[in-house]
């Protein structure tokens, strides 16, 4: 019995999409070819891969266990293509990236400037969302590799130390703050607060590291981008604990300002890479993680 190569990246394909017309779309051929090619691959294992219902296809038991193979398999062909374009110096191809606010919108810019510059037949497909978010989408193999501002435990991740950050309390330029330089956490309990959602890193490196969660906290509102935070702190509707490198400009322009947390003098915040155990690195992701450290090390980010 042989399984043909383009008929396993079909059934992946239909697996994924639960749709023979959504998998030709990915694919480029028509919904009666994937019904041909998968009735094809039946027939060749003498086995149903897929229960047909009206409005979509559900995999068999079969199925799955295919799946879980040939996944891997499909992930191993692309990474022998890409080692030997790597070793003709002609690496190319696609790298799929998933990162969290801080590390995608003020590091992966400027890394993916350089690696661009080296690489230029490689497509970066970066989506940014918290931590959280991040680590799922590794740990479910829709992305190659994660930035990430915490590391959860979730099982089957590997997690690769690339930068740290300090975390700066940030309180508008008011009359409230002018003369503020230091306040307790007892007393930053009771100020207006604005909060990231429970999967920020942000969030969770600050509850960390003063032992208390910010449900304690007078909240004002939970905010799921560091620059709505930001907008929120500069109109007065409250103060934040915030990655420095997110308000550099902020500090610079005097717009906003940092007030120190007694007894939290170093307050950190870590950054990073996910991988997904089960799965090899591909040569263009290694290649991207050497221009992430690169980045990090010229920030000074790497103590």
């Amino acid at each position: 019995m042989q399984l043909d190569l383009r008929l396993l990246e079909i059934f992946c394909r239909v697996y994924e999409e639960r749709s023979f017309s959504r998998a030709g779309e990915k694919l480029w051929i028509s919904q009666p070819t994937v019904s041909g090619h998968i009735k094809n691959l039946e027939e060749a294992l003498e086995v149903k891969l897929f229960e047909r219902l009206p409005r979509e296809v559900v995999p068999t038991q079969a199925a799955r266990i295919i799946y879980r193979h040939g996944e891997l398999i499909l992930k191993q062909r692309q990474i022998a293509l890409q080692d030997l374009m790597a070793f003709l110096n002609r690496l190319e191809g696609s790298l799929s990236l998933a990162a969290s606010t801080i590390p995608g919108e003020y590091l992966l810019p400027q890394v993916l400037v350089a690696f661009r510059a080296q690489f230029p037949k490689v497509e970066v497909r970066l989506t940014i969302s918290d931590s959280k978010e991040v680590c799922d989408q590794v740990v479910k193999g829709k992305v190659e590799l994660g930035c990430a501002g915490a590391r959860l435990d979730i099982l089957g991740l590997r997690y690769h130390h690339f930068a740290s950050d300090s975390l700066v309390l940030v309180v508008p330029r008011n009359s409230r703050w002018r003369s503020v330089t230091t306040i307790s956490v007892e007393d930053l309990r009771h100020e207006p607060f604005l909060a990231r959602e429970n999967g920020s890193g942000t969030r969770l490196s600050f509850e960390k590291q003063i032992g208390r969660s910010l449900d304690e906290f007078n909240v004002q509102a939970v905010l799921s981008s560091t620059n709505a935070v930001k907008e929120g702190v500069k109109a007065g509707l409250g103060v934040s604990v915030l990655s420095l490198l997110a308000v550099q400009t902020e500090l610079a322009n005097g717009v906003l300002k940092t007030v120190r947390i007694d007894n939290c003098e170093t307050l950190r915040r870590d950054f990073f890479a996910v991988f997904n155990k089960r799965l090899t690195l591909s040569p263009i992701a290694k290649s991207f993680l050497d221009a992430l450290e690169s980045q990090a090390e010229e920030l000074g980010l790497t103590a």
